[in-house]
C-alpha cells in the first residue's frame, strides 16, 4: 500500500454509519443516545480504515471504546463504566506493541511498516574536529589575551613594549571580631 493513500469505501461508509446513527433513533420514536454513541464507535473505527495505517487503527480504539463506554452508561445509569473504561484503555495502551506487530507494524522510532524496514545510515565524520588550542596560561595570573608581536604602522614595523604584570590586590580581613553592643 503506498504511504498517504486513502480508501474512500471506507471513508464513505463511514460517513452512513454517522448518518444512519442519527436517523435509525428518529425514525423509531424519538433520539436515542446509546444508539448514536455506538453509531459514533463503529464510525470511528471505520473511518480509520480509510487511512490505511495500523497507527490510525490502533488509536481509533481507544475513541471507539469510549464511545461504547458512553453508550452503556446511557443503557444502565451506572458509573462504574468510566472505571471499567479507564482499565481498558490501560490495558490497551500496555498492549501497544504487540497490537501493533500483529498488524505488521514495529513501534519503535518510526512507525515504517515491518517489510519496509530500511537500515539506517548514519553520517561518520572522516575527522574529528578540534578547537584550535590557546597557550597555557596559569590561574593566578588571570586572562590574558593573545596579542601579536609587532604591529604595522605607515609601512613600519615596531614591536610592542613588554607588558607589565601587577600584583593583584588581597582583601584585608580583620583579625578580631569588633565588639557587638
Amino acid at each position: 500500500m503506498v504511504p498517504g493513500y486513502r480508501r474512500p469505501a471506507f471513508g464513505g461508509l463511514s460517513g452512513a454509519i454517522i448518518l444512519m446513527g442519527i436517523f435509525l433513533p428518529i425514525a423509531f420514536g424519538g433520539f436515542n443516545l446509546p444508539i448514536f454513541f455506538i453509531a459514533l464507535a463503529a464510525s470511528i473505527f471505520v473511518g480509520s480504515l480509510a487511512s490505511g495505517s495500523p497507527r490510525s487503527v490502533y488509536g481509533s480504539l481507544y475513541g471507539a471504546l469510549w464511545m461504547l463506554i458512553l453508550a452503556l452508561f446511557f443503557i444502565t445509569g451506572s458509573w462504574i463504566w468510566f472505571v471499567i473504561g479507564g482499565v481498558l484503555c490501560g490495558v490497551l495502551g500496555s498492549m501497544t506493541r504487540p497490537i501493533l506487530a500483529s498488524m505488521g507494524y514495529v513501534s519503535t522510532c518510526g512507525s515504517a511498516p515491518a517489510t519496509n524496514r530500511q537500515p539506517q545510515q548514519y553520517y561518520q565524520p572522516q575527522e574529528a574536529y578540534r578547537p584550535p588550542e590557546a597557550p597555557y596560561q596559569p590561574y593566578e595570573q588571570g586572562y590574558q589575551p593573545p596579542r601579536p608581536e609587532t604591529y604595522q604602522e605607515g609601512g613600519q614595523q615596531y614591536q610592542y613594549p613588554p607588558t607589565t604584570q601587577y600584583e593583584e590586590p588581597q582583601a584585608q580581613y580583620p583579625q578580631q571580631m569588633p565588639p557587638q553592643q
